[in-house]
């Protein structure tokens, strides 16, 4: 029993790295290596691996700012990241898995896109109301809400069903149109 915790006691003892430009590197590529990222999500990941390098105890050298510049620089420069293509694939994937157009535009500024990005992109896609509403009845077939539920419990769980499309990022016109159908018509009315 000593051993292991002798063991375990040497592993948290063990003192931090010392930041440099290559480690900063290294791990930048690292990252890239296994998600696509913007910009700014490098950058986010970089300090946060130096803040709790320093947590730690370790020496944060003042040349960090600007270490942190010429990687992300170096990574555009060899187009390990592009935020173009970045916020197009996400927008894509987010899209083709039912999300609605507020979640992605959401996702898209929580990465660090520029407004102007993300308006060029949705535009590209002319019929956003249309894709809402597919997406809309995508998650009521997904969630077997709606026309999905017997008659009787579409009348007691309609306010629900359309606090669900709410809280996915769908308009209330929109959840109306996703969750009605002709014959069903006069029970939300």
């Amino acid at each position: 029993m000593q051993s292991i915790l002798e063991t375990k006691q040497k592993k948290l003892a063990k003192p931090p790295k010392k930041i440099t430009f290559s480690r900063l590197n290294n791990i930048a590529l690292f990252y890239v290596s296994k998600f696509e990222a913007s910009e700014k999500m490098v950058q986010r990941m970089l300090e946060k691996r130096i803040y709790k390098n320093s947590l730690k105890g370790g020496e944060v050298p003042e040349e960090t700012n600007e270490w942190i510049k010429k990687v992300i620089k170096g990574l555009v420069d060899n187009n390990y990241v592009n935020d173009v293509r970045y916020a197009e694939n996400t927008y894509n994937r987010l899209l083709a898995s039912g999300k609605s157009t507020r979640v992605i535009i959401n996702k898209l500024k929580t990465a660090g896109i520029n407004d102007d990005l993300i308006k060029d992109i949705i535009n590209k896609e002319s019929d956003n109301i249309n894709n809402d509403l597919e997406n809309a009845k995508k998650l009521v077939k997904k969630k077997k809400l709606g026309k999905f539920r017997s008659i009787e419990k579409q009348k007691e769980f309609f306010k629900k069903d359309l606090a669900c499309l709410a809280r996915a990022g769908f308009s209330y016109e929109t959840a109306i149109k996703a969750l009605e159908t002709e014959e069903e018509m006069e029970y939300y009315e």
